[in-house]
């Protein structure tokens, strides 16, 4: 739990002359074109291959799991071991570039093994984008890590409500392969030049005011020891055989399953079950993503504030969200669980620079975010495909719901066995700053 000293903070105690918001501001645009939009309009694309090629959603979907378990994988094994080597600039550049290839390979797309070949290219770009966009904003931020991330975010959530509607507007003139092509044209054209023009390499003089939260601190040798004293006294090898480590990651993974696997769902859900048109459910759909982006802002300063206990409380209120899919059954409840699930989902994508800078430091980040990121990716692969697979197999979504309701309860439970180590050895050797 936090400390006296920092309950309370969050936006109104920001310093937004702090450089590292400049990040932010880079980070927002590169959410929007480069991950919120593109995953967003990956539910849409379901219906349109399940009329031309006749496939069950089990099919459909596991495009998504395809993307998910590369995206995993890519983050768990590489993207640590290659930041460190190469620097996080080279690699952000590579992968955003690997994301664009795949969108415009759905222009190939004739047969299965060319629908999940595309998510698999798309997979080798877009987990990894996610996790360097944490990676390049967590930079920069320790106090105030939550809502640095929280305000990247926010373009995430921008993207998932303008690009359905493009995805509307224009797949029945242009047709469903050429609207997702164009996808990847505005992902390489924006993301890269940001990426190439943003401070990815804060000193540690830069970082000192965002520690300490005073404008114009100083460095002094006193202030550079103590927050080094903070620094865990630990080798990666030790840390992954610590029981909490994997308490973290597997929380992570189960609850990333559930909230996707919700998501994804839900226009097969409103269309086929709430009856719902394809309008109606497009717009039901911008509604989770206006509230995910008011939800991003109210997580990164709970979560900045109650730390980890924070986050737990946030899984508990997903299991609130899928007990509230039950009833839809026309527009007015599809609306209400829309809110609910993007108040939930809204808070989930920013915990991972949380926990892992919280809990072990800006020291470990290179290495414990990428495999934070892996696993929410390997639950957000796996969660579709495992609802999709129920109701193929039940014809209803129930007994999916159920299991899901339990399992947002077993991550919040597994995360209770978790402390913000770091964050408490900053503040006692700070004098809780």
């Amino acid at each position: 739990m936090a400390s006296k000293a920092t309950t309370g903070r969050g936006i109104l105690n920001a310093d937004f002359g702090y450089p590292g918001w400049k990040v932010v501001a880079a980070g927002f645009l590169i959410f929007f074109f480069a991950f919120g939009g593109p995953t967003a309009s990956m539910p849409l694309v379901y219906n349109e291959v399940i009329h031309e090629f006749g496939w069950s959603r089990t099919t459909a979907t596991l495009i998504y799991t395809w993307k998910g378990i590369t995206g995993a994988v890519v983050a768990i094994f590489l993207i640590g071991p290659l930041v460190d080597r190469f620097g996080l600039k080279p690699v952000f550049i590579t992968v955003v570039t690997l994301q664009a290839i795949g969108f415009a390979a759905f222009l190939a797309v004739h047969s299965v093994w060319t629908y999940y070949l595309t998510g698999f290219l798309i997979g080798l770009g877009q987990g990894a984008v996610l996790l360097c966009i944490k990676l390049m904003v967590s930079r920069w931020f320790i106090r105030n890590v939550g809502l640095a991330g929280a305000m990247a975010l926010v373009g995430s959530s921008i993207g998932g409500i303008v690009f359905p509607w493009y995805i509307v507007a224009v797949m029945p003139e242009l047709g469903w392969r050429m609207t997702f092509a164009l996808i990847g044209i505005g992902i390489f054209a924006v993301a890269v030049p940001l990426i190439l023009l943003a401070n990815q390499n804060p000193t540690e003089e830069e970082l000192l005011p965002e520690i300490s939260g005073e404008k114009g601190v100083r460095q002094t040798p006193e202030a550079a020891a103590a927050v080094r004293s903070a620094e865990l006294d630990v080798t990666y090898g030790q840390l992954i055989r610590q029981p909490m480590f994997w308490c973290i990651i597997l929380s992570v993974m189960i609850i990333a399953g559930v909230d996707q696997g919700l998501f994804q769902n839900s226009q097969l859900y409103f269309t086929r079950e709430a009856g719902l048109s394809p309008k109606l459910a497009v717009s039901a759909l911008s509604i989770t993503f206006l509230i995910g982006m008011l939800s991003k802002f109210v997580a990164g300063w709970f979560f900045d504030t109650y730390s980890v206990r924070g986050v737990m409380l946030w899984y508990l209120l997903i299991a609130v969200m899928v007990l509230l899919a039950f009833p839809v059954s026309n527009y007015a409840t599809a609306l209400v669980f829309s809110f609910a699930l993007g108040v939930a989902h809204g808070g989930l994508v920013c915990e991972g620079p949380v926990l892992a800078k919280h809990v072990y430091g800006p020291k470990h980040m290179n290495r414990v975010l990428p495999v934070i990121t892996g696993f929410f990716s390997l639950g957000s692969a796996t969660g579709p495909a495992v609802l999709a697979a129920i109701y193929d197999s039940t014809g209803s979504y129930t007994i999916g719901f159920g299991l899901f309701v339990a399992l947002a309860l077993v991550a919040a439970l597994m995360l209770s066995r978790v402390q913000p180590v770091y964050r408490n050895r900053l503040e006692a050797a700070t004098g809780g700053a």
